[in-house]
């Protein structure tokens, strides 16, 4: 039952869940603007006006246990601007994804992984991926297995964890894992940027030999790698709980004009949780970056412009 779900979530991804090209071609004049974009400030009003009228990259949403899932999240990135047939899983509708693990393989990670190439092609970009706690173990098991496929295998162009570590690698439920934990924090070149967000303080990602992430290997091409560490009021379990972000205008108009590394104090937005607000800001800054990269690729192609 597991193999015929699996396969048929792979159909949907390579077929009917692929994007469509864009209803109509670019005019001149937006096919300029998309191209003259800074895809690290790219605004609201850009998103809407310009990203909004190119492909965007499907971007995979991998839950962890402990009852989390990447709804919020996902819901989310949707009212910011990102199309929701590239966030929403074809088989269940839903945002998130969650392959199953038996012990220390999973087997939908190696179809996955060995049906990129595909992909790519169907969506005419690469996917980006961000995990949740054992959902990054799976984005990492995914890298992992990109970078070690015959042949060339296209880089992906950004992938990000949170709350992944090596606790549950020592579990008795996870036999034999143990050996794992040394490759954990490794970071292969089948992705260009990655970023790896730890909890202070949580047990998760702070025992058991698991430290910051780093590039793996020492050829020309590694990843980018950026380690971030998150205060230790933000929840394991909850951190990607951001009802009503997208929705309150100031805290939209903050995470507007974020940029990494940002210290610009929190906005004043009474009632509403925002203890996860940097990281979601810090989230969303990327996938609008690689999301205008990938699309100003599309836009310099002949015959994205009708005229």
């Amino acid at each position: 039952m597991r193999r015929k779900l699996l396969l048929s979530l792979l159909a949907l991804l390579l077929s009917g869940g692929a994007i469509a090209e864009p209803a109509a071609p670019l005019t001149t004049e937006a096919r300029e603007r998309l191209l003259a974009l800074d895809p690290e400030r790219v605004d609201d009003r850009q998103v809407r006006e310009l990203l909004a009228l190119a492909p965007a990259p499907r971007v995979l949403l991998f839950k962890g246990s402990l009852g989390a899932d990447m709804e919020s999240f996902g819901a989310f990135l949707q009212r910011m601007g990102y199309p929701p047939q590239q966030l929403r899983n074809p088989a269940t509708g839903r945002y998130s994804y969650r392959f199953q693990w038996n012990g220390c393989s999973c087997v939908e990670c190696e179809a996955l992984a060995g049906s990129i190439h595909q992909l790519v092609r169907n969506d005419g970009m690469a996917p980006m991926l961000v995990g949740h706690s054992g959902g990054g173990v799976t984005v990492g098991r995914i890298l992992q297995l990109l970078a070690a496929a015959d042949g060339a295998v296209p880089r992906l162009p950004f992938a990000a964890t949170l709350g992944t570590g090596a606790l549950l690698r020592w579990a008795p439920a996870f036999p034999g894992c143990a050996a794992d934990v040394p490759r954990l924090g490794l970071v292969p070149a089948s992705v260009q940027q990655f970023t790896g967000y730890r909890i202070a303080g949580d047990p998760f990602t702070s025992l058991m030999g698991f430290g910051d992430f780093r590039a793996m290997g020492g050829g020309a091409v590694q990843a980018d790698v950026r380690n971030v560490l998150l205060p230790a009021q933000v929840s394991h379990v909850n951190a990607f709980e951001v009802d009503g972000y997208a929705e309150h205008p100031v805290v939209r108009a903050w995470i507007d004009a974020y940029r990494p590394g940002s210290i610009t104090p929190l906005p004043d937005a009474p009632g509403l949780d925002l203890t996860n607000l940097r990281h979601t800001a810090d989230l969303w800054h990327s996938l609008r970056t690689h999301w205008a990269l990938q699309a100003q690729q599309w836009a310099a192609r002949p015959g994205s412009a009708a005229d």
